[in-house]
């Protein structure tokens, strides 16, 4: 009676790895064919460099103009200006930018957070 036990056990675990493996191969299939609808939906959409960047699984910023963003701010600014007007930046590259205006003498630190326009 326990030999018939582990041939069944053993039958049932046989069946249930070829039944994984075959809605695995299924699940693939059906994001392959996801992937293809999205890319679609997005050209429709006419976000077409949206749907190769996703597709690629990586997003691609742009590049900050900081010569832009300089003359945008007024005469005399806060750090939440320039955090607030280069918004797809990281406040660690905010700060750098302004480290580096102020070594080049295009702005003057007033005090701590506030700075000015030269």
């Amino acid at each position: 009676m326990a030999l018939d036990l582990r041939v069944a056990v053993n039958k049932a675990i046989v069946g249930l790895r070829k039944e994984i493996s075959k809605k695995s191969s299924e699940l693939t299939a059906l994001r392959k064919t996801l992937t293809k609808y999205q890319k679609v939906h997005d050209v429709l959409n006419g976000d077409s460099s949206g749907a190769r960047s996703k597709a690629n699984g990586r997003v691609r910023w742009k590049r900050l103009d900081w010569n832009f963003v300089l003359k945008r701010l007024p005469s005399s600014f806060a750090l939440g200006n320039v955090i607030n007007l280069a918004q797809a930046k990281s406040n660690t590259s905010v700060h750098r930018m302004l480290a580096k205006w102020v070594k080049q003498r295009q702005v003057k630190r007033v005090e701590r957070g506030k700075y000015q326009k030269l």
